[in-house]
């Protein structure tokens, strides 16, 4: 059943688009109704029905991408008037400072913040506090934030990375940075995409997994701490549907709903039961099937197909959303009885869209990447508010 999202309209004083629309131009009135949202260090960004982008917390280095450098509490609106499909928040693991970027329903990858080291993608090393192209003559269709460095799906050529390159986490097959976007090497046929703190992961059309970059946890899942500067198989032989990188540890769901996951466990983010580094994907310890999931930078989180929410790992300020301050080794639901049809795992923090298109978010709140207007923290779901 097709849903109609035109509720609770909030006029901003800008021609915004309404529910539809393709192309880059905002036009239009827009309804503050959630389609999509990212959960990074100390931001979080979400795009509305009606394509634009709103991001809220740490602005020290323009993550909101608003034209300013003040922290905020509350979504604010990005600059440029951009029509957006999807966002993507950066995910360092040893700073807060980080860059986003948005895909314009036009295929346009524009970046804003945290810029020193290219993964912005214009060119320079310059910070920007409002969001620009990404030089390339391509259009995308995914696009994904890591922590120093970023990755999209080209609609017609395959992945592209751009960044920062020291672990080899652009799969160029050489350790040399990139200001703008360049071609994955390995000429595999790569569907979807994803970038972690300092290494990448992709899925092949033939559902195998692929991952380069940093594996000092054994986050490459290729059964080896070696570093990787080329796409490199994951060891297993698993046909995977989904993939998602976190801080030194990634995960997976398959075509059965068992999820799998790899890397770094030392605070149960593997979610089998154990706090063991895995240097090869271990299956997740639920008899709950997930259709998609997000690797954190210490917990994960994954939906079922009813979109009920699961998490485990960290839970030192609430990140798990089970009201607890409790790390788990294994799935615990989220609080709240909800159902999302998104869920992203951040730092300390986690988000998430309901089917009714309310944004939720729970877990550290100390730059105000809750979004509920506060910098305390919550163990449970809050409603992002206007």
């Amino acid at each position: 059943m097709k849903r109609t999202h035109c509720v609770r309209t909030l006029l901003i004083g800008l021609a915004l688009t309404g529910c539809g629309g393709g192309s880059d131009a905002v036009i239009g009135t827009d309804t503050f109704t959630f389609s999509t949202i990212d959960a990074g260090n100390a931001v979080s960004c979400g795009v509305t029905v009606g394509g634009n982008g709103y991001c809220w917390g740490n602005n020290a280095a323009g993550e909101l991408g608003n034209g300013t450098m003040t922290s905020s509490a509350k979504p604010v609106l990005l600059s440029n008037r951009l029509s957006l499909g999807a966002v993507s928040v950066g995910t360092p693991l040893d700073r807060t400072d980080q860059q986003s970027c948005g895909l314009t329903r036009g295929g346009i990858v524009y970046c804003w913040g945290y810029n020193n080291f290219g993964a912005i993608g214009d060119g320079t090393r310059n910070n920007s506090l409002v969001p620009v192209p990404a030089t390339a003559a391509h259009t995308f269709s995914a696009i994904r934030s890591g922590g120093a460095h970023t990755c999209a799906m080209s609609t017609t050529d395959g992945a592209y990375c751009w960044g920062d390159n020291t672990y080899g986490e652009l799969g160029l097959g050489s350790h040399t940075a990139s200001l703008t976007p360049v071609p994955i090497n390995g000429g595999l046929s790569f569907i979807l995409i994803q970038a972690g703190s300092n290494f990448s992961c992709a899925i092949t059309s033939g559902a195998a997994a692929y991952c380069w970059g940093l594996n000092s946890s054994g986050q490459l899942g290729n059964g080896l701490t070696s570093d990787s500067n080329n796409p490199g198989p994951v060891t297993g032989n698993i046909a995977f549907v989904t993939i998602s990188t976190g801080g030194t540890h990634a995960c997976g769901t398959a075509a059965s709903g068992n999820a799998y996951c790899w890397g770094n466990d030392g605070s149960g983010q593997l979610g089998d039961g154990k706090t063991v580094t895995s240097l090869i994907p271990t299956q997740v310890s639920t008899n709950v099937q997930f259709t998609s999931l997000s690797a954190g930078s210490y917990h994960t989180c994954a939906l079922t197909s009813g979109g009920a929410a699961y998490c485990w790992g960290k839970n030192q300020v609430g990140q798990l959303g089970n009201g607890t301050l409790a790390d788990s080794g294994v799935p615990v639901a989220v609080s709240g009885g909800l159902t999302f049809t998104v869920v992203s795992a951040g730092n300390d923090h986690t988000c998430g869209v309901t089917h009714a298109g309310v944004a939720y978010c729970w877990g550290l709140n100390s730059s105000g990447q809750l979004g509920d207007g506060t910098h305390n923290n919550s163990s449970v779901p809050v409603a992002v508010t206007q």
